[in-house]
């Protein structure tokens, strides 16, 4: 996999987003208990949706909602006015740490990756930390993938950030399945331990500090088994796989703690023999993708992502 520069100067829109931030401060998550994070991320993501570009009410989509029931977590589908026969279904699994996030805080993403591919969209409503603890949240997330496999015949399983290290482990757990044509891990969390170089470099953030992902693990994670586990551990989770995994589109950005374990985990697929397409943002932070209706700069590599994913099951 060749690389360009792993960071260069945040995009103007980013730093603008830095810089908005610094001079109007929300206190740190490790500062908070989890229900009052999750109220403050869901009320701030809520009240800037009126501001996403385009429209998400214009675009050519419609959903539906299915309530949670035994062993299958609440879900949203969407549907393009416009597919295919063939068309995959994606499933998608929201970022927030395994703590934040939900149906709604994830809206504006998977309607925007439905109108992008013309593919039916399921948003999963998984558990959360702490109240489900690991393995709660990969059990939702293989149960929402194994339930599409019987509804599809081809299924992409992709999300990101916590959401991406979900993705992987079902890709994993799930990848002898012939139905699931790809993933899609939008940099992604593998290391637990966060012993990367950029996991240092980025100790202050931006958008994701060390001591961001530090509480996040605490919340998800009870103890170091869990820390080591194959289902937690993405390099772990790969030396129990014994066949093919399906190809993957992953994304990386320069200004990111999880930089350098995004791409140490794309080369390790690529060694593997597995189809990988790597895309690196050197001038985007975390966030940038859940972001691109603010930030023109992501958007481009948004688009880059799902004509990628589209390529990748053509």
């Amino acid at each position: 996999m060749d690389s360009g520069p792993l960071i260069v100067p945040l995009a103007p829109d980013c730093e603008a987003m830095r810089h908005g931030l610094i001079a109007n401060p929300l206190p740190p998550v490790w500062e908070l208990d989890a229900a009052t994070a999750r109220r403050l991320h869901r009320e701030g993501t809520l009240a800037a949706r009126v501001n996403w570009q385009p429209d998400l009410a214009a675009l050519p989509v419609s959903s539906d909602d299915a309530p949670a029931t035994d062993g299958m977590p609440a879900r949203r589908t969407y549907r393009p006015d416009e597919t295919h026969d063939d068309a995959p279904c994606l499933v998608w699994l929201h970022g927030g740490g395994w703590v934040l996030g939900d149906l709604d805080t994830a809206d504006a993403t998977a309607r925007t990756a439905s109108a992008a591919t013309g593919w039916t969209v399921v948003s999963v409503d998984y558990r959360c930390a702490p109240a489900a603890r690991f393995p709660a949240a990969v059990d939702d997330a293989v149960a929402a993938v194994v339930a599409a496999l019987r509804e599809h015949r081809r299924v992409v399983v992709g999300g990101d950030s916590a959401g991406a290290t979900l993705a992987a482990v079902v890709a994993q757990q799930r990848g002898n399945h012939p139905g699931l044509v790809g993933q899609v891990l939008v940099y992604p969390a593998t290391d637990p331990r966060l012993r990367s170089s950029s996991a240092h470099e980025f100790v202050d953030g931006p958008l994701l500090t060390r001591q961001d992902m530090e509480w996040f693990y605490d919340q998800y994670l009870t103890d170091d088994a869990d820390r080591e586990s194959p289902l937690a551990d993405l390099v772990a989770g790969l030396d129990t796989v014994t066949g093919a995994l399906p190809p993957a589109v992953v994304l990386t950005v320069g200004h990111d703690p999880l930089r350098d374990e995004g791409i140490a985990y794309a080369r390790s697929l690529a060694d593997r023999g597995g189809e990988v397409r790597w895309i690196h943002a050197p001038e985007l932070h975390h966030g940038a993708f859940s972001n691109s209706g603010y930030l023109p700069s992501a958007a481009v590599r948004v688009g880059e992502v799902w004509a990628a994913a589209q390529e990748i099951v053509a």
